[in-house]
Parts: C-alpha cells; structure tokens; sequence
C-alpha cells in the first residue's frame, strides 16, 4: 500500500500514521519499521521494494516530502514504486504539495492520497465536535458547556487538544469533571487579534480591554495586532458592501471579497448582518491611521515598550468599539 499524506494538521497525521505503525508486530520493528528524509528517496524507496524478512508488513515513512526539492533524478527513482509489495506501507508525508508537478500526477497513479486540514478558527462547531470525539475516544465525560468552553481555549490546535484532553482524564480518573476544575487546569490561551476584532466590532469595551491587555501582556507585536484588524475589518467591508449592493450568491461575494474559501461567506454574512456600514468603514479609515502612526514612529518617541505603546493605542481600540455601539 502506497499513500500521500498532506496537509496542515500534524496530530491528524501523526494519528495516521501511528496507527500504521500499529499494524507491525512490535517485536519485529526494529527490522520493520523505517523513517526517510526526503532527500534519501532513493534509499527509502529501496527498503520498501525489499520484502519483510519477517513475512509480515513494512512501514516506511519518507517525511517532509513537499516535492518541489525533487527533479527528474527523483522522478525516474518514483518509477521503481509499482515494484513495492503488497504488505509494504509506504507513506509520503508532506505539509502541501503542488499538484500541478509533473512528480505529484505519477505520485498519485500508486499512492492513495489523504488530506489533513487544521479545522478554521472560525468554525467553532467543528472544533467543539472534534474535541468531544477525541474526549469519548478515551472515554472522557464532559458537558456541552465544558467542550464549548475547551474549543475556546485551545482553539483549532488538535495536538494541544489531544494532550490536554488525556490530561483531564488522568486528572479524573474516570469521573466527570467539573466545569470549574476544567477551566483551572486548562487556561485560555488563545486569546488573540482575530478575537479582539471580533469583540470591537460587537462593541464589547470590557472584553477589548481584557484581549487588548492579554496580547500585549504576551508581547504580541503592535504591527501584527494593527495588521489583522485592518484585514479583519476591511473584509467585513467588503463582504457588507457587496450585499448591501445586491450581491446574493455566495460564490460571487467570495470572489469579489478575495475570499479563497466559499465556505467562510456563510459566516460572515451573520457576522456583518447586524453591523453598520457606516461603522466598518470608520473602522478601516481609523485602523489604517493607526497603522500610519505607528510606522512613522510616533509611538517610539514617547515609549520604550510594547506595553506602553499599547496604552497609546487604547484610546483609538475603544473609540473605533464605541462606533458600533450605537
């Protein structure tokens, strides 16, 4: 069996591929199981074609495969995979692939090919449904408020997820944990400028006080908080002009708002159905001065850290908060 696993979400691919491994005896995988750098192909691909001396299966694994680094040396070696036996799994692993190369179209004439996307940060059903099936994989009993409240503080990071789910169920030993005991054991830390967006544009000062304070506590720089804003904000712009304007489909609005995923529009259109056109636009022209401030040095003058640039900004945060509040 040959397979091409790619994509974004590494605990999806570790899970894979463990649970390849799992197929060997362990007493024979020293002898049976094989792990490759790319750039030994020509030697991974000759294990895999020799047959287990066990009589048993064969794992190889030729990691960080993005086949851009191969040429036609590498290609002419990828003829040899129609000689791999039936009990050897060979396994490709790579982050993203091109699928326009000429060696991923042979690639996947013999390899069974199996994306692994990391779920959107948007889309918190998902998290919240991944997350309660990895708890009851190792019987973990929580309550719909404890998993929505996990999907909030781990975020889309299933390798977190995976590590302080099995924490939690060693902590319980087989009981159903608390809510309280939940949130004390796993701290939110995803606090980030996608949710400080998000809490300006629902006018919500209090929660922009304590995410504003939470990033600039973890020294997350002004530049990357100013950049997502105004990407933030200038797609909520668009998205809300583009329907204000008679634009019904939702693969036009994708297009028009150079969104690359269709599947976002359904969210943003219930997250700019309630919101002012008048107060996103505000907030473009104001975030973007901001930006401008802060590159001319106005801000350097006067601070001498990230912290005390940040209280510079806070004033411009809660008055662009304030346009939505009316």
């Amino acid at each position: 069996m040959i397979v091409l696993l790619t994509g974004d979400d590494q605990h999806a691919i570790q899970e894979q591929l463990n649970q390849y491994k799992a197929e060997i005896d362990a007493q024979w995988l020293t002898l049976c199981y094989h792990r490759f750098p790319a750039d030994r192909l020509d030697r991974a691909i000759s294990v895999a074609r020799t047959r287990s001396l066990t009589g048993g299966k064969k794992l190889v694994i030729v990691e960080n495969c993005h086949l851009k680094q191969w040429s036609d040396t590498e290609l002419e070696t990828l003829q040899q995979l129609v000689q791999v036996p039936e009990f050897t799994i060979l396994v490709f692993v790579a982050t993203n692939v091109d699928k326009r190369l000429k060696i991923y179209k042979h690639l996947v004439k013999y390899a069974k090919l199996f994306e692994f996307l990391l779920i959107p940060p948007w889309r918190a059903d998902l998290i919240e449904k991944a997350i309660s099936t990895q708890a009851k994989k190792i019987k973990l009993v929580l309550s719909k408020d404890t998993v929505e409240y996990l999907a909030e503080a781990i975020g889309n990071d299933m390798t977190r997820a995976a590590t302080e789910l099995r924490k939690l169920y060693i902590y319980g030993s087989g009981r159903k944990l608390e809510f309280a005991e939940v949130k004390e054991l796993v701290p939110c830390q995803t606090q980030n400028s996608l949710q400080l967006a998000s809490a300006i544009r629902q006018g919500e000062s209090n929660q922009v006080l304590h995410l504003l304070d939470d990033l600039l506590s973890r020294s997350e720089p002004l530049m990357v908080i100013i950049a997502t804003l105004l990407t933030q904000f200038r797609t909520w712009l668009w998205v809300k002009s583009a329907i204000v304007s008679g634009v019904k489909k939702d693969s036009e609005l994708a297009q028009l708002c150079s969104i690359s995923n269709p599947n976002r529009i359904y969210y943003l259109r219930q997250e700019v159905a309630n919101t002012s056109i008048n107060a996103l636009a505000k907030a473009v022209i104001m975030v973007l001065d901001l930006e401008m401030s802060i590159k001319k040095g106005v801000d350097s003058a006067t601070s001498s850290s990230n912290r005390a640039s940040g209280k510079n900004l806070l004033p411009t945060i809660l008055s662009i908060s304030r346009n939505f509040q009316s």
